[in-house]
């Protein structure tokens, strides 16, 4: 199976630095004319099958791209979501720094024994995500399936395909409708690209310019 994941175009809150995780923010203009030119960018795939985060911003994105596949099923998956950021969820990043900075810090260096007051543990959207991994490589076998998610998400299947330590993480930049694609076969999964971006050019979101996911 060749796996083309894509993360989400920027968001509303991406834009004004604040944390979503579930919250359902929706893609900004910018976001609008990335997942466009995301779209375009793999018109010329064959994809079997498109899966997507139902919240808006992956959803949306997983949208443009299917209007050049038609006929092709596109699937909702509650797998997919963003990690729930519980507390945080609505806030901007200045307030999670000044409020949480401890929690914040964890996170970051040491993700999988982080816990966000009221909010999803690591070991769950591990889980949930590589459950997902499973379902598809069992059905999907010789097939290229496309997936529209978010962050945390990416980053977990590419920390799994290269079988890195899963607190390493947030070491990995993905950037708002980038392109990573991941290899399964018999042998080990080969990790083809990472975060991908060309097809953006100066629509592309920077580290520095979001603060929070």
């Amino acid at each position: 199976m060749r796996l083309i994941i894509v993360r989400h175009g920027e968001s509303e809150w991406n834009r004004i630095h604040r944390y979503q995780g579930q919250l359902d923010a929706p893609l900004s203009e910018l976001g609008l004319r990335q997942a466009a030119a995301l779209a375009e960018r793999l018109r010329a795939e064959t994809i079997s099958h498109i899966y997507a985060s139902r919240l808006l911003r992956a959803a949306r994105t997983a949208e443009a791209i299917a209007a050049y596949h038609p006929g092709i099923p596109l699937t909702h998956s509650e797998a997919l979501l963003e990690i729930d950021h519980g507390e945080w969820q609505g806030k901007y990043a200045d307030e999670i720094t000044a409020q949480y900075a401890e929690g914040l810090r964890e996170w970051r260096e040491h993700p999988t024994r982080s816990q966000m007051p009221g909010g999803e543990s690591f070991s769950n959207i591990l889980k949930r995500t590589l459950d997902f991994l499973e379902t598809i490589t069992a059905a999907h076998q010789d097939q290229t399936i496309l997936v529209s998610t978010h962050d945390v998400v990416v980053k977990i299947l590419v920390a799994d395909a290269l079988g890195m330590n899963m607190d390493r993480i947030n070491r990995i930049w993905v950037t708002n409708a980038s392109i990573s694609v991941i290899e399964y076969g018999k042998d080990l999964p080969y990790l083809v690209s990472l975060s991908e971006a060309c097809h953006l050019g100066t629509l592309a979101s920077t580290r520095e310019g979001q603060k929070a996911l």
